[in-house]
């Protein structure tokens, strides 16, 4: 695996990878329909191919292929059941460490770089309102511990989770550090799920330590970062999972998500399998906030930053400028205080350098600190007026975005605005805390299978073959073309010829792709004959070809038809 050279020791809590290939072999298949035997179908195309698991979405499964084998990869692909190969992306979380300890939270309050939070609170503090936090975990914190709810570990290699077991319902982080052997660079334990977690919703009124944008509103911890990063299929899976939605194996979660924070990424654009996992979170209810990167580079190559249906987040400094290491471009939608041009943002963290040792306070910069100062926000909204749709939201937030202080060329509409966002949805009358709305149900991913038949009743004369005097017969050759549309499964082509001696008969199907098939004579009827062959489903023209040996019986083609199963 090839990855940036890593920030030294003293100057780093967390790596930020410039580049971050797939894990090593590892793919997501998505297949046209969902099948309970897929898995093991490929492994019995495939040996050397190792299938890991099934997705939340049933059509898809996690595979391992031996040094990313390509000779493999295009083989699958030639497969009608398989829809798409998508590499299974590594991501990392996004963060800039960052050494000044300070106590300020600039971030809620500064008139360069704030959020306008001290008057937003005088609307609401965001109850009723569950962020989740697709991160490394939680820590017990005293300024998280009131917050908290069940989470789930939705790491599925036991290596990288350090639990022992992969997936469980114990969302704890149990550190992130690595060593030159483990993950080519060495680090600390960073704790960034909790320092992430801390800056959405910390508790306050409490007399310790910090306060979170969203300080009454409850935190949702899902583990999908260990030990190198993760896997963008385990974040697609902790994504459905997190807003309420049933994935295979798992309980399901009892407080879906009013946002989905992922101050993660990774190089490379967003495959199929996780932008339908945002899509479906979407429906249910969910806003996806996601953090722009950190390689000071358009934010068009990062993933998931450049999927569609989230709201991602460039980052500024104290100064109000685009913070140096901040992604940029298009893609982005909005900016929010992440540290940087001299002061970095404060939240809960450990202060253990492997294992957890106790709890503590600390400065990071990153995008990573950005995206969740926008995820509080939504949090407060959602606590003001449960109804907005994910899209509203969106719109609100851009919408009400304040003017940039300095420089943010590529940082989307503004800086987030808590109070004017709240402004715009609650003409400033303080709330009562309400439940948040139950998510909507998801729509079944299995799409809808029919059998289509192409040709039918036909009457086509046929050769007889031709005697030249005593010594030489030519055979009677007919050719007959049929055209299949599309693509399907479990393909059949039906002939009937009426013939007084079938005996006298060869009958042969040509397939678009050139293969040869002799049709077999399942039956005889009077001169009937039926002849039936499977086909492999390919689209295109298929060649009936039928060769008369003997003179004198000349016969005809009543019925040609190719049939096969195919997605609607």
């Amino acid at each position: 695996m090839t990855m940036k050279k890593y920030v030294p020791a003293a100057l780093a809590a967390l790596v930020a990878l410039g580049a971050n290939p797939a894990q090593a072999g590892q793919y997501v298949v998505t297949t046209r329909v969902a099948q309970d035997d897929a898995g093991e179908r490929f492994q019995k195309w495939f040996p050397e191919m190792a299938v890991k698991r099934r997705m939340a979405d049933r059509r898809r499964w996690v595979i391992n292929l031996p040094d990313h084998n390509t000779r493999l990869i295009e083989a699958l692909q030639r497969y009608n059941l398989i829809e798409a190969v998508e590499p299974d992306i590594q991501v990392q979380a996004n963060l800039v460490p960052n050494d000044p300890y300070l106590s300020q939270q600039w971030g809620l309050f500064s008139a360069a770089a704030g959020i306008n939070a001290q008057d937003a609170w005088d609307i609401t503090l965001g109850a009723g309102a569950v962020i989740a936090v697709a991160d490394t975990g939680y820590v017990p914190h005293p300024d998280l511990n009131d917050n908290l709810l069940p989470g789930y570990d939705m790491i599925s290699s036991s290596s990288s989770a350090r639990d022992g077991n992969g997936r469980d319902s114990n969302a704890i982080d149990e550190g992130d550090y690595t060593t030159f052997w483990t993950c080519g660079y060495s680090s600390n334990s960073s704790w960034h799920g909790s320092h992430v977690a801390g800056i959405a919703n910390a508790s306050a009124d409490d007399g310790l330590g910090i306060t979170g944008v969203a300080p009454q509103a409850k935190h949702v911890p899902v583990r999908v970062l260990g030990t190198c990063g993760g896997s963008l299929s385990d974040i697609a899976d902790g994504v459905q999972w997190a807003a309420g939605l049933p994935v295979a194996g798992l309980p399901t979660n009892n407080n879906p998500a009013d946002v989905i924070n992922m101050s993660l990424g990774g190089a490379g654009s967003c495959p199929g399998f996780m932008q339908d996992a945002i899509n479906a979170a979407t429906a249910a209810g969910a806003v996806v906030v996601v953090a722009a990167g950190n390689e000071n580079t358009d934010a068009s190559g990062s993933v998931p930053a450049n999927c569609n249906n989230v709201i991602t987040v460039a980052s500024v400094g104290v100064d109000g400028s685009r913070a140096s290491y901040s992604n940029y471009g298009n893609v982005v939608d909005i900016a929010a205080p992440g540290g940087g041009n001299g002061d970095g943002i404060l939240s809960t963290v450990d202060s253990g350098s492997q294992g957890r040792a106790g709890a503590a306070y600390a400065k990071y910069q990153g995008t990573s600190m950005a995206a969740p100062q926008v995820a509080g926000v939504v949090a407060l909204l959602r606590s003001a007026n449960p109804s907005l749709t994910p899209q509203a939201i969106e719109d609100v937030l851009k919408d009400t975005a304040r003017p940039f202080i300095g420089n943010c060329d590529g940082c989307g509409t503004g800086l987030v605005d808590a109070y004017a966002a709240l402004l715009a949805v609650t003409d400033g009358e303080p709330t009562d805390p309400t439940d948040p709305t139950d998510p909507t149900d998801p729509v079944d991913p299995d799409p809808i299978i029919e059998t289509i038949t192409y040709g039918g009743a036909t009457n086509v004369t046929l050769n007889d073959a031709s005697r030249y005097w005593w010594f030489f017969t030519r055979e009677g050759v007919s050719r007959i073309s049929l055209n299949v549309g599309n693509s399907g499964e479990n393909g059949q082509v039906n002939v009937v010829i009426n013939h007084s001696n079938h005996n006298e008969l060869s009958v042969t199907l040509t397939a678009p792709d050139g293969t040869q098939t002799a049709m077999s004579r399942t039956s005889v009827a009077g001169t009937a004959g039926q002849y039936a062959t499977t086909t492999n489903g390919i689209s295109g023209t298929y060649t009936l070809t039928v060769v008369d040996r003997t003179p004198g019986n000349r016969g005809s083609l009543n019925y040609f038809a190719a049939s096969q199963d195919e997605v609607q």
